[in-house]
């Protein structure tokens, strides 16, 4: 994978963001204290499937002489993709992730990997532009199903739309033994519900991709692993925030630790540049990132990088976690990528609730992982919720 810069101009979006913060009233109500109480939650719902098979195949492939090359190596690899994805049965875990929605009721969710899955005809295999359309899957419309069903009232109130990749895989074969094929396409959002009640409201809504993002070529088509942000001012009982909802790229060695340090601080360059100084931001997302990560050299000439969990800290977020008077591990990554191994255990802790309180006084945090056990897991087949465990946080500021 290489690292590409991609020019989107968010000037015009910005511009009105920037009008509607500074109009951000910042009178907090006088009532009681749990007036100054959010509760927030964070969950990578799990596009169903590792789709990184697919790239070290593209790659090994690209590595034999043409003469030696398989044709059929990666719409295979595409086809048990997308097996699995049918195996890992979204609409079966949505009932799960519900559950522990209408267990938590947050004020306000950040959604990752907010998948929609299409099938088409295999026209990308002979050079076609026409994407797949017919829907397979789409876990926002699913999820909310799901929701609705349990008497949940939440709003999208902010979506980007990330990577959108298609590739064509096998489906069988015709009657002369000949392979049939269809193309597969995947289309990545980040999504942020909020909820509907008297005393929670949104405004100011502003998504956008991050300017740098990760390509490689894929049999011939240059594909962009596209990630992206979205922030909405939020009031809760007459409280105001800045809520803010990411899903970094992956870590763990170069390109990608550069990729998601550079991701980082662009990010917390634009909210520190469109939030009011009063006004607390809560930060919350997949970061791929943990305390354990260290400042490193980055392999691109661009000196030393702070990977994103110490910049959040070192630029003065608390991550919420670590108000636990005894925190325990706190582990959210990641389970098996079939999410049906009982006895597949979690073992970083990459997904996060970071809170900025500005002038404000914390009086109280609260943070709790969630879907981390076997008791998680579904009663029909037995799939953990997702590949990730979700955070949840209440979080109480001083007047």
């Amino acid at each position: 994978m290489k690292l590409s810069i991609k020019d989107t101009s968010h000037m015009k979006k910005m511009g009105a963001l920037l009008l509607g913060a500074s109009m951000l009233t910042t009178q907090m109500a006088a009532a009681d204290s749990d007036n100054d109480k959010i509760k927030v939650m964070s969950r990578n719902i799990y596009l169903g499937a590792d789709i990184f098979p697919v790239i070290a195949t593209a790659q090994q492939q690209a590595e034999l002489p043409p003469e030696q090359q398989n044709p059929l190596a990666i719409p295979l690899a595409v086809s048990e993709v997308f097996q699995t994805v049918q195996a890992t049965n979204f609409p079966e875990r949505a009932q799960a992730l519900a559950d522990e929605i209408e267990r938590r009721r947050p004020h306000v969710i950040g959604l990752q990997e907010v998948s929609q899955w299409f099938i088409g005809p295999a026209d990308s295999i002979v050079g076609g532009t026409s994407p797949a359309s017919d829907v397979v899957y789409d876990y926002l419309d699913i999820l909310m199903a799901a929701l609705a069903e349990r008497g949940l009232d939440y709003t999208v109130a902010a979506s980007v739309d990330n990577a959108d990749l298609e590739l064509p895989m096998v489906t069988g074969t015709d009657e002369t033994g000949y392979p049939t094929f269809a193309d597969i396409r995947l289309h990545d959002r980040d999504v942020v519900l909020v909820k509907n009640n008297d005393n929670v409201s949104f405004s100011n809504e502003y998504s956008a991709n991050f300017t740098t993002n990760g390509t490689t070529n894929v049999g011939g088509t240059e594909v962009e692993f596209t990630r992206g942000y979205n922030m909405i001012d939020v009031n809760v009982k007459g409280a105001d925030y800045r809520f803010v909802n990411t899903h970094l790229e992956v870590g763990g060695s170069e390109p990608f630790m550069s990729l998601q340090a550079i991701q980082m601080n662009e990010l917390t360059q634009v909210i520190t540049a469109t939030t009011t100084p009063e006004t607390p931001v809560i930060l919350v997302g997949d970061f791929n990132s943990s305390p354990e990560d260290v400042p490193f050299e980055s392999a691109f000439g661009l000196g030393t990088l702070y990977p994103p969990y110490l910049q959040a800290v070192g630029t003065g977020y608390n991550d919420i976690w670590m108000s636990k008077r005894k925190p325990k591990d706190g582990f959210t990554c990641c389970f098996s990528a079939d999410v049906s191994d009982e006895e597949a255990e979690l073992y970083s802790r990459i997904d996060h609730i970071f809170l900025d309180p500005k002038a404000r006084e914390i009086a109280k945090l609260k943070s709790k992982v969630v879907g981390d056990s076997n008791a998680d897991m579904t009663d029909e087949s037995g799939l953990n919720p997702s590949d990730h465990a979700g955070v949840f946080g209440k979080i109480k500021l001083e007047k």
